[in-house]
């Protein structure tokens, strides 16, 4: 299949590949949805294109997320024709590091960028959209004013408590950390089980010791989804305190990829702390939980019901954030440019 709007789908071999992409932010976390100019990505499944675009066509994520086209914490979004028919878009998600199988701000900010520009037609004040990704299908709505996106809402994959209570050694302390899933599998613990606080005047130490944590739990823990075995990960890193502002529940940092930082509260991380406070009786259906980012802004969050995922118990949630559209955007990738690939300093 061929993203939407795909154009020059085969560049001849001394002509600048051009990609088009619409910027978005939603709660300070960036998007960048590619809507033009990518190859086709092959796979009769979503996960099956994500192994594909990672095998074969790395070179162009990188190209994009990093410098001197992105940065360090650039995240994005390719969209494409989906493979369920249900579905009204196919999306990956990917970062400077790799890819994951479901986020919740890139959600946001992809369904925002694709009722902007027309990839989606809008229904009006609310418009349903349905997402395919490698987490299984996404149910979103947007909701607009005078044709202005102001706000999505979208009921997530089921998510659940993997573990609880697991004991790790990060930087020579023991540290307690909870796993759980809300689209791929997070590791949440507490700030003050690693030392620190969630500020951005911390960041880099809080970065360092969420890569070796999260090396630690994959190196002892064993982690696969028990319907989606291609989920075999922990890929983020939650780290939460008491909340910084009125009106908030929880103020959190995730760190992801290669070390890079979400702006927002995390879509799919609020939506796996929602099925851990569920286990934990600190929230039953129906409750609302707002989250606060590293730099102030929020998320909602809110348990529809309760399911089950194999022999775990685990919830339905949905989440509810604002995206904005920042820019359009021509990337090319001049052949002769030993740098188009893109680059990251250490």
């Amino acid at each position: 299949m061929t993203p939407l709007g795909g154009v020059a789908l085969h560049a001849a071999e001394n002509t600048p590949r051009v990609l088009r992409t619409i910027d978005t932010h939603t709660a300070g976390g960036p998007t960048r949805v590619l809507v033009g100019g990518f190859p086709p990505v092959r796979g009769e499944t979503m996960a099956l294109r994500r192994a594909d675009l990672s095998r074969r066509l790395d070179h162009l994520r990188t190209a994009v997320m990093l410098e001197p086209r992105g940065h360090r914490d650039m995240f994005g979004a390719l969209v494409m024709e989906p493979t369920l028919p249900e579905a009204d878009l196919g999306v990956i998600f990917m970062d400077g590091g790799g890819y994951l199988n479901m986020c919740g701000h890139g959600t946001i900010g992809t369904v925002t960028a694709a009722l902007h520009s027309g990839l989606v037609r809008s229904q009006g004040n609310l418009t349903k959209v349905v997402l395919d990704t490698p987490a299984g299908l996404v149910h979103t709505e947007a909701h607009a004013v005078g044709g202005v996106v102001r706000e999505v809402s979208f009921v997530n994959v089921p998510s659940f408590v993997y573990a609880t209570a697991v004991h790790v050694e990060v930087a020579g302390k023991k540290v307690e950390v909870d796993i759980a899933f809300g689209g791929s599998f997070f590791a949440l613990v507490r700030a003050s089980e690693l030392g620190v606080q969630v500020q951005p005047s911390q960041l880099p130490h809080i970065t360092e010791l969420a890569l070796e944590l999260r090396d630690v739990i994959n190196a002892e823990v064993t982690v696969r989804h028990p319907q989606l075995p291609h989920i075999n990960r922990v890929d983020l890193v939650e780290i939460y305190e008491e909340p910084h502002a009125i009106g908030a529940d929880c103020c959190n940092v995730v760190v992801f990829g290669a070390g890079q930082v979400d702006r927002s509260p995390c879509g799919t991380g609020t939506c796996a702390r929602l099925a851990l406070l569920h286990v934990q009786g600190q929230l039953r259906t129906g409750d609302s939980f707002v989250h606060e980012s590293v730099i102030g802004t929020r998320l909602r969050g809110e348990i529809l019901a309760e399911t089950a995922v194999g022999e775990h118990a685990a919830i339905v949630p949905r989440i509810t954030g604002a995206a904005y559209v920042t820019g359009f955007g021509r990337l090319v990738l001049d052949p002769h440019d030993p740098l188009r690939h893109g680059f990251q300093l250490a």
